[in-house]
């Protein structure tokens, strides 16, 4: 059991030292996806609108060719008005020209309504391509300062998680469970030294004699309160 103590106390000491790691990184892996993540969304938004835009062109071009030829035939219509010799020719020629009319206001109508969709989207692009600049930007000095801080700690922390993965398959199932699931409970922190006479996580005190029971480090204890498993580390109190 004391050896299985002392391995627990040396894992500790290694995740201790996997944390401060992750310390030196701050917030920046975060910041990285995260900004990543919003690129990802402003440029699948730009792609969207700009494939609107291209369509709105090409209706554009549609609808001004039919126009032209609405208005050609409406002109047409009007000339022959006054070659007609029946007023049954009249009436004919007046419903052609009031339907040509009523399609080239519609065409017209519609052209607005495309234009004026077409300028909302340009606005939407410009702020857009703005945005993935300025977020592209603050990405890339976050990235460089996350790769120094990378660079500084990878070899460390790789050997650091190499010995881990070898002293966990030392360690008995049981343990190494208690020891993974307080952890995740407390930050980080399976195993804690007693600090004068209390524990060293929920700074609880402790019964005098299971303070006595821990100094001994020969056995397993945990800590009444929060649970947490102990050991002692040897300072004077």
């Amino acid at each position: 059991m004391k050896e299985t103590l002392n391995q627990l106390i040396d894992l500790q000491e290694i995740d201790t030292r996997l944390l401060e790691i992750e310390e030196i990184k701050g917030d920046l892996p975060f910041l990285v996806k995260k900004q990543g993540d919003e690129i990802f969304l402003l440029n699948s938004k730009v792609e969207e609108s700009t494939k609107r835009v291209e369509e709105i062109d090409s209706e554009v071009r549609k609808i001004t060719g039919e126009n032209e030829d609405f208005t050609t035939k409406l002109n047409k219509y009007k000339d022959q008005l006054y070659l007609v010799t029946s007023n049954k020719e009249y009436d004919a020629l007046n419903q052609e020209i009031d339907h040509m009319k009523q399609a080239v206001e519609s065409s017209e109508d519609k052209l607005l309504e495309l234009e004026e969709e077409k300028s909302t989207l340009d606005a939407i692009l410009e702020v857009s391509n703005g945005q993935i600049k300025s977020i592209t930007d603050l990405k890339d000095k976050n990235q460089k300062e996350l790769d120094v801080a990378l660079e500084e700690t990878k070899v460390e922390q790789s050997k650091l998680e190499k010995t881990r993965e070898k002293i966990i398959k030392t360690i008995d199932s049981i343990y190494l469970r208690k020891y993974e699931t307080t952890r995740k409970a407390w930050d980080g922190h399976g195993l804690v030294s007693i600090n004068r006479n209390a524990c060293g996580s929920c700074f609880s005190t402790l019964p005098p004699q299971t303070v006595i029971e821990v100094k001994k480090n020969d056995n397993l204890h945990s800590c009444p309160s929060c649970g947490i498993l102990l050991f002692w580390d040897g300072a004077e109190d």
